[in-house]
């Protein structure tokens, strides 16, 4: 063999060794590994919380109004002074109990160590219930009943304005003048349902700071989440306006004895229609969001779970050794010596990057 053919020989091997690695990386490369929020819940405890709902502002006061208004001589005033007194039960219950979790175990729960730095629902719950609280007050004082009858309209109304100013904030990118959730002061505020998915999950359902740390991460790295998030939020704008009108027309055109009980239940009618819809938008998101990964060339660490894989009762399998993670996201898998980079949205959270769990997985 020539010089020459020698030459070749080593060209053309280098080439394909080249080639082989450039290859080996493409496949490697092409394991893409997302954020999961490993959130799990327990059915019963969300089942006895409704009941106590729909006893408290269903059961009791309409028992009493009813059973009152037949059997006593009491006036119409007098009623709706005791209804308006059971209608506000539940909220001396959850509010408080939410914001003891939310104070005292502000390292495990909060979004920063600070006892005071309060998340984005207990603010708009807190800011409901005070607008809520006008016509419970000031009905029976000055025998204003149909007004007594707006008092769940006026608890969705401002709930749905604080979404439906999100909306804007989200759209034409202004940015936070004060703590919003995990975000400091100068963040870009994200869509309403994304603080609510945060902060429910991390405080009410107990999964902690590092619930918080996955669903912002899952924001930088997936496009299709954040246009879920968003049209989540616009979905429930849209709910809450559709209830406030049933319940203006309802109070102002049945007669008082028809209205207080149809508009007490109304609105869990309502919430249950709307979180039909929510759970139908949500599974559909998340089909969406796997098959905008599998169009790119992506070959996602899936579950043995449906779509979403909430409440599905499947175990997350062993993920790739060799994984890239997507743009935004901290690769679990890293090795220990090995910095984690803080993004602007999870700087404030000092929980460690979340590992490999067996649970529920989204």
């Amino acid at each position: 063999m020539t010089s020459s053919e020698h030459t070749n020989s080593a060209v053309d091997h280098a080439s394909n060794s080249s080639m082989n690695f450039h290859n080996s990386n493409e496949t490697n490369d092409d394991l893409l590994t997302l954020p999961d929020l490993h959130f799990s819940y327990r059915k019963t405890s969300v089942a006895l919380y409704v009941a106590f709902l729909i006893i408290c502002n269903v059961v009791i006061p309409c028992l009493l109004f009813y059973l009152l208004q037949n059997f006593t001589n009491i006036t119409t005033k007098e009623l709706i002074g005791i209804s308006s007194a059971a209608l506000g039960i539940s909220s001396c219950f959850d509010a408080p109990f939410r914001l003891f979790r939310l104070v005292k175990h502000a390292r495990t729960y909060g979004p920063t160590d600070v006892w005071w730095h309060l998340d984005f629902v207990m603010w708009t719950y807190t800011f409901a219930l005070l607008v809520f609280a006008f016509p419970l007050a000031i009905a029976p004082a000055i025998a204003f009943y149909n007004f007594f009858l707006m008092s769940t309209m006026m608890l969705v109304g401002p709930v749905g304005v604080v979404f439906f100013f999100s909306l804007l904030a989200y759209h034409y990118q202004w940015r936070l003048p004060v703590r919003c959730s995990s975000e400091p002061v100068g963040s870009l505020m994200k869509p309403a349902v994304f603080y609510c998915l945060e902060d429910v999950g991390a405080v009410d359902f107990m999964h902690g700071r590092i619930f918080r740390q996955r669903v912002h991460r899952r924001w930088d790295a997936s496009p299709p989440f954040r246009q879920l998030m968003t049209e989540l939020t616009i979905y429930w704008v849209i709910s809450g306006a559709i209830y406030c009108g049933l319940t203006a027309a309802v109070t102002w055109a049945a007669t008082l004895n028809f209205a207080f009980g149809w508009v007490l239940g109304q609105f869990f009618i309502w919430a249950f229609v709307s979180w039909v819809g929510c759970h139908f938008l949500a599974r559909r998101g998340l089909k969406r969001e796997r098959a905008y990964w599998d169009d790119r060339g992506r070959t996602l660490f899936k579950e043995n779970t449906g779509p979403g894989g909430i409440n599905e009762g499947g175990e997350q399998e062993k993920p790739p050794k060799r994984s890239r993670s997507a743009p935004g996201h901290v690769n679990d898998s890293a090795s220990a010596d090995t910095s984690t980079p803080t993004t602007p949205a999870t700087r404030s959270l000092n929980a460690p990057p979340s590992k490999v769990e067996k649970t529920e997985v989204v």
